[in-house]
C-alpha cells in the first residue's frame, strides 16, 4: 500500500500541513504561524515530528512565483532550495508549486454546495476559469480546459497596477503615490490593502485614525458600528469587482470568476450588497460579455 503523502499551503501568515491518502482524503490538518518558525523545512519537521508521519512523497502550495530550485515566498522571508528541502524532510519527491495553481486545479471538483454565486449565468463549459484571491498578498490563476485535461496557469496578476473609476478612488491612490507605494492590485486587495484604504480615508478626511487591523476594519464595518470602516470596506469591494472584471477579460473566463483566499469568505453578504458586481460588469463595450459571466 502507498504510504500517504505530505501537502501543505504555504502562505505569508500560515502554513497548513495535511497527509493525502492515496484516494485523497486529508487526515491531520493543522496550521502552524510562519512567523514562529525560521524556514519552512523547520516548520514541516515541527509537524511531521508531531504527527509520526514518515512519508515518501510531498507537495507544497506556496504563495509566490516557482521558477527553478530556489523559492522565495513574496510576502514572507521565507527562501528555500526545492532539493535541499527534500532531503532535509526525508523525501523521495517534493513539487513545489504556486498557491493559485493549486487552487485553479482544484476548481473542476468543486460542487453547487461548495460555492455561492454572484451575478452571471451558468458557466460555459470548457472555457477558460479565472481564480484571485484577497489574503496577505493577493493570488492570481487560470485553468484552460485542452484535449487533454485541465491545465492551469500561475501568474502574477496580483502586480498588476489598478486604476481608480472615480473621484474617491483617485484620492486614495494619489495617497498611495505620495507615501511612496505603487498601486497594484496586491497594495489594496489583501489584508494589509484594506488598512491602507482605510488610512488613506482617515488622512484624506482629517479624521482620528484609530490603527484598526483588516480583521477589525471588517468586523466594523459589517456591524455598522464605524462609517470609515464601512467605507473602506466598500472601497475594497469596489476595487476587487474591478480586477475581477479585468481578470475575467483578459483570460475570456466564460467558465466562472472564483473568488478564493482567506479574506473575502468572512463578508459574503457585505460583498453583496455593494459595488462589487456593478463594477465587475462595467466594462464599456464589453459590458453584455462580461454581464453573463458568474462570479
Amino acid at each position: 500500500l502507498r504510504e500517504p503523502a505530505l501537502i501543505a499551503d504555504i502562505g505569508g501568515t500560515n502554513a497548513r500541513f495535511a497527509l493525502a491518502s492515496p484516494e485523497g482524503a486529508l487526515h491531520e490538518v493543522r496550521t502552524l504561524p510562519t512567523r514562529h518558525f525560521g524556514s519552512l523545512a523547520e516548520a514541516a519537521r515541527q509537524y511531521l515530528d508531531a504527527t509520526g508521519a514518515r512519508p515518501l512523497e510531498a507537495c507544497f502550495a506556496v504563495a509566490g512565483p516557482v521558477v527553478g530550485d530556489r523559492v522565495r515566498l513574496t510576502n514572507h522571508r521565507w527562501e528555500f532550495s526545492v532539493a535541499a528541502t527534500r532531503d532535509a524532510l526525508g523525501l523521495a519527491r517534493l513539487r513545489v508549486i504556486n498557491d493559485f495553481e493549486a487552487i485553479a486545479l482544484a476548481l473542476p471538483a468543486l460542487a453547487a454546495e461548495d460555492l455561492e454565486q454572484i451575478g452571471g449565468e451558468a458557466p460555459v463549459a470548457g472555457r477558460p476559469m479565472a481564480v484571485l484571491g484577497p489574503g496577505t498578498g493577493l493570488g492570481v490563476a487560470q485553468l484552460i480546459a485542452t484535449r487533454s485535461g485541465f491545465q492551469p496557469v500561475s501568474t502574477e496578476g496580483g502586480h498588476a497596477t489598478l486604476g481608480p473609476r472615480d473621484e474617491a478612488e483617485l484620492q486614495i491612490l494619489a495617497t498611495l503615490l505620495r507615501n511612496g507605494q505603487h498601486p497594484s492590485r496586491e497594495a489594496l486587495l489583501s489584508g494589509p490593502g484594506i488598512e491602507r484604504i482605510y488610512w488613506a480615508l482617515c488622512l484624506n478626511g482629517g479624521l482620528d485614525y484609530q490603527g484598526y487591523s483588516a480583521a477589525e476594519i471588517q468586523a466594523h464595518a459589517v456591524d455598522g458600528s464605524d462609517a470609515t470602516c464601512r467605507a473602506a470596506l466598500g472601497h475594497f469591494c469596489a476595487f476587487l469587482g474591478t480586477a475581477a472584471g479585468d481578470q475575467a477579460l483578459c483570460c475570456g473566463a466564460q467558465g466562472g470568476v472564483y473568488i478564493a483566499g482567506g479574506i473575502v469568505p468572512r463578508f459574503t453578504a457585505f460583498l453583496r450588497q455593494s459595488r462589487f458586481r456593478a463594477r465587475f460588469e462595467d466594462k464599456g463595450p464589453m459590458r453584455d460579455y462580461v454581464r453573463a459571466i458568474p462570479v
